[in-house]
């Protein structure tokens, strides 16, 4: 059984930082985990690579998968009690270090090289509240917490320590759903009021919020050619609004069959093209869009290919491959797929490169 060292952690109560120790020997990766080989996924809802390796958050069972991206063999579950994941919501990776969103108003930090815990990271000062997604952004942590007050909070990325909140009703941030960065900035996708928030991180300053530009319960963004993108649930369309002036470029629905959106949700770019999911259906499908022209490409779905989507909640980009996570196992004909899968496929031709569980 592959286990991680012993290690001091700092844990923050409120304004106390304590130090404590995480375990009097080691830590058996894995040890409180109940899955197999035939169940490496519970529900995945968040993907991220770090390490060279993909990193999956497993929101049904509150645990995180290893993953080998070149042959697909599962490395390891990670459940230990010393992690505190609890239904996690969304992973990012910074440098080699892993962070984890978890539903109870936490972050658990883990190191890619060999999953070890560095540190959990909580106390009501950090003004955690249901998070719903993360990234970084200049060597901090963005955790984008969500409901009818929501926030951005701030922390470094070396150090755990609180950098600022970002919160207030000048922030129109009433049910936030994504975000993404564009330098200095992060843009903030929000269906409580139909509207993208953009703020600067650096300061926390409000630069704008972006309303009443045919935005409908937007639930996944995207920078792309410089602009930023916006999945609308409620007209399963997607909304190109300039990141310079907030002003309305265009407006993509499927009036013509050409783009597939039926609710589309998350989003993921490549600075070049943008990928949006449509999670529901009868089909469920990856649309690849042209960020200069706003053309589609194509889109993939179960009827065209096997791609075993259901319900799909996340995106990861790495070595030209686009991996794509389903939180059912309702399309696949693969028994270990049962409580969730991967799909990998070419950015380019959108054609399937595997399938994950592959038994």
């Amino acid at each position: 059984m592959r286990t991680v060292s012993a290690r001091r952690l700092l844990v923050t109560f409120g304004a106390v930082a304590a130090i404590v120790a995480t375990t009097s020997g080691s830590i058996p990766v894995g040890a409180a985990s109940t899955a197999t080989a035939t169940s490496e996924f519970d529900s995945p809802s968040g993907l991220a690579f770090g390490g060279g390796h993909l990193w999956v958050a497993n929101a049904a069972n509150s645990s995180v998968s290893e993953i080998s991206p070149a042959t697909g063999a599962w490395l390891g579950n990670f459940r230990s009690i010393g992690y505190g994941f609890f239904h996690p919501t969304a992973v990012v990776d910074d440098g080699g270090e892993v962070f984890v969103a978890n539903a109870n108003g936490t972050v658990t930090e883990i190191r890619a090289s060999n999953g070890g815990l560095v540190r959990r990271i909580t106390g009501t000062r950090y003004h955690f509240s249901r998070p719903v997604a993360i990234t970084t952004a200049n060597n901090d942590v963005l955790v984008l917490n969500s409901g009818t007050s929501g926030s951005i909070t701030v922390f470094s990325v070396s150090t755990g320590a609180l950098i600022r909140n970002i919160r207030g009703a000048a922030y129109a941030l009433s049910d936030p759903a994504a975000f993404a960065t564009s330098g200095t900035d992060v843009f903030v996708a929000d269906k409580g009021n139909n509207s993208v928030t953009e703020v600067n991180v650096a300061s926390g300053k409000l630069i704008r919020v972006v309303a009443n530009r045919g935005l409908s319960a937007p639930d996944g963004i995207a920078i792309g050619a410089g602009d930023v993108w916006v999945a609308d649930q409620f007209t399963s369309g997607v909304t190109e609004i300039s990141s310079t002036t907030g002003a309305l470029l265009a407006n993509k629905t499927d009036a013509n069959g050409s783009f597939g959106f039926w609710h589309p949700t998350v989003m993921i770019s490549t600075g070049d093209s943008i990928y949006t999911a449509t999670p529901l259906g009868t089909s469920p499908m990856v649309t690849k869009i042209s960020a200069t022209t706003g053309h589609p490409y194509w889109y993939m779905c179960n009827t065209n290919g096997p791609y075993y989507f259901s319900l799909l909640s996340a995106f990861a980009i790495s070595s030209g491959n686009l991996w794509v996570a389903s939180q059912s196992g309702a399309n696949s004909k693969t028994s270990g797929a049962s409580t969730g899968s991967l799909t990998e496929l070419s950015l380019g031709s959108g054609s399937l490169i595997k399938t994950l569980p592959t038994h």
